[in-house]
């Protein structure tokens, strides 16, 4: 099927005539001829723009069906401009195998917009089914416990992304140091952690923000800090008896932030 739309507006301002055939565009130019099958649409100079790309959402399906659901999360994606999402491996049970992975497809077989999984990492995954399973990503591979309480060692670590270069298949990385956290924090918090935590717990109250102190100095002097925040970012494991990723004769690692040339998606792999 093809669409003709009629003076839109594109992203820079310019008006002009913009066809899609099978999904794609196919042509932009100020004035397009109408073909016999295009459904046409008129813009009447209204913004139009590509559909977004959300490479990180949490639809907490299956296990938490009560905070979203592949059906609420898609349709409120759509509803934002968001045409492809993907999930994120920390639901219950977490996609660490291929069973998992497919328990998982079979429910987000009901979005309403295309979608990627990500598979996950724990002392029980079972890569071997894993990587048999279409996965957009491995990630997040979580460095420290996070929702779901999938944080690995360093090890873990080296080995999962040893494992994901060979299969050719992009890392993304929740990069903390669980030995830089702020414990006193957790007197602060919403009445628990994660999943326990009261979002009705203390509402109305503030706690002045404190910057996270190294039990001592020796602490931080044998290894180089990693970030504490959530963001997605370039990381080394820390320091063990293993050799460097570097000097083993496997193919380079691809970790990755989510920039836009990172995700673009694969339309046959994830069912959209």
């Amino acid at each position: 099927m093809s669409m003709l739309f009629r003076d839109a507006r594109l992203a820079d301002g310019r008006v002009r005539d913009v066809r899609v055939e099978s999904g794609r565009i196919a042509a932009v130019d100020r004035s397009l001829a109408a073909a016999d099958d295009d459904q046409i649409v008129e813009a009447d100079e209204r913004l139009l723009l590509p559909g977004a790309i959300d490479a990180h959402v949490h639809f907490r399906e299956p296990g938490h069906a009560h905070k979203e659901t592949w059906a609420t999360g898609s349709r409120s994606a759509a509803a934002g401009g968001v045409t492809t999402a993907v999930d994120q491996p920390n639901t219950t049970p977490p996609t660490i195998s291929g069973e998992a992975f497919d328990e998982k497809a079979s429910l987000a077989a009901g979005s309403c917009i295309d979608y990627g999984l990500n598979g996950g990492v724990t002392p029980e995954w079972d890569p071997d089914s894993l990587f048999d399973r279409p996965l957009f990503a491995l990630g997040e591979v979580f460095l420290a416990d996070s929702t779901g309480d999938m944080g690995i060692d360093a090890d873990l670590f080296a080995d999962a992304v040893e494992r994901a270069a060979d299969a050719d298949v992009v890392v993304t990385v929740h990069a903390e140091d669980a030995d830089l956290f702020d414990e006193s924090a957790r007197e602060r918090d919403a009445g628990g952690v994660g999943r326990d935590a009261d979002a009705t717990s203390g509402v109305g109250t503030a706690a002045p923000r404190r910057r996270p102190r190294p039990s001592s100095a020796q602490s931080t002097s044998a290894r180089r800090p990693v970030p504490t925040s959530t963001s997605h970012t370039r990381v080394r494991p820390r320091a063990s008896t293993r050799p460097s990723l570097a000097a083993r004769p496997a193919k380079r690692p691809r970790i990755t932030s989510f920039s836009p040339a990172r995700t673009r998606p694969n339309w046959e792999r994830t069912g959209g």
